[in-house]
């Protein structure tokens, strides 16, 4: 296998790899790769910095899922109110 292949295969496998998701064979090659290649270690420094906006876009998804629900509960609330009020 060459250099561009193990590149590959330790990209594709790495989310799996922080997960501790892969067999104990996997995870003794990729530790053994990701020393040895300068390219995968600056690949993996790049990839942390996208799991965080992953991340933060989970919890801005979530703000905005609390903040229509908030929003339709206070619509609801002054609906029934105004039809109490009128009775």
């Amino acid at each position: 296998m060459n250099k561009k292949d193990e590149c590959a295969i330790f990209q594709d496998l790495y989310e799996l790899y922080i997960e501790e998701e892969v067999e104990e064979e996997t995870k003794q090659w990729m530790m053994e790769h990701e020393v040895e290649c300068a390219h995968c270690q600056n690949s993996r420094k790049d990839s942390e910095g996208n799991l965080s906006l992953h991340e933060d876009s989970e919890k801005i998804s979530g703000i905005r899922i609390m903040t229509m629900s908030l929003y339709s509960m206070f619509l609801f609330l002054a609906i029934w109110m105004s039809v109490w009020y009128l009775w």
